[in-house]
């Protein structure tokens, strides 16, 4: 494929294609022998919109107008061991991998080497500052033997809703007694009695007593009584809404940070 500059800037715009013509996805990162620098793996997004990234065997593949064509289906590559795509994987890793598209039937026929394979990140190679990882320094003359990668644990927060409560609306009837003074009129039986002058014209006036005669005047007294009734009215009116009141919590948690130390063992001269 050209010198390995050249390689790596071409698998990074590469999208792979499976045996059947089949696009499988774009190239995600490459990874590059420690020893030799060549690339060994390159991931493939594949799974739902592309979050996931496969590892494919780049000894498997071959260039065709700027692209990669691999001898496995689309199906077969899903399918392959599950490695994180952390920029570096284990030897284990890494045989784990050529086993498995060995038995795929593959072209792969290498023995993985021992020293690990590390991506090389397209930033990584476009700033001349930063020394590619498992590659020697430029200047310095000191060859990378091992490599150990730092994780921590960082805490993400996010909320969602749940019910906190209910209201309801209800009426209920109370009775309470109510005493109104009412003004009511009656009428009464008022008598006078009014003495007559024996010697005036009225005394004189003419008639005679019957005793078989019974007068009577028939008097009719009226009184006003208190009429009840009742009338409904609308006395009060109640509207309930609801309305968002943002508050601030306190969340905690205990996280984990790993640190790596280096243990150096000298001789008596200091070295």
């Amino acid at each position: 494929m050209g010198d390995d500059k050249n390689d790596l800037q071409a698998l990074e715009n590469s999208t792979v294609y499976d045996s059947e013509n089949k696009k499988i996805g774009s190239v995600g990162q490459v990874y590059v022998d420690n020893e030799t620098g060549r690339p060994t793996f390159v991931t493939v997004n594949t799974g739902l919109f592309g979050t996931r990234e496969t590892f494919v065997p780049v000894d498997a593949a071959r260039p065709a107008d700027g692209d990669l064509v691999v001898p496995f289906t689309k199906d077969f590559i899903k399918d392959a061991p599950s490695v994180e795509a952390d920029g570096q994987i284990s030897p284990q890793e890494e045989q784990e991998l050529f086993r498995y598209y060995q038995n795929g039937g593959g072209t792969t026929d290498r023995t993985a080497p021992a020293p690990t394979a590390d991506t090389a990140g397209r930033d990584e190679r476009r700033d001349d500052s930063r020394a590619q990882a498992g590659r020697t320094a430029a200047g310095d003359g000191v060859e990378d033997d091992s490599q150990m990668v730092a994780h921590e644990e960082r805490l993400r927060v996010d909320t969602h809703q749940q019910e906190a409560g209910r209201a309801r609306l209800r009426k209920r009837v109370r009775t309470e007694a109510q005493n109104i003074e009412v003004p009511v009129r009656r009428e009464e039986l008022v008598v006078e009695r009014e003495a007559i002058d024996p010697d005036s014209a009225d005394a004189r006036s003419t008639g005679s007593i019957d005793e078989s005669a019974n007068e009577e005047e028939v008097v009719t007294l009226k009184e006003e009584r208190p009429v009840v009734q009742k009338e409904t009215v609308a006395t009060e009116k109640v509207n309930v809404g609801k309305r968002t009141v943002q508050e601030t919590e306190t969340v905690s948690a205990d996280l984990r940070k790993e640190e790596i130390d280096v243990d150096r063992d000298t001789d008596p001269r200091g070295r």
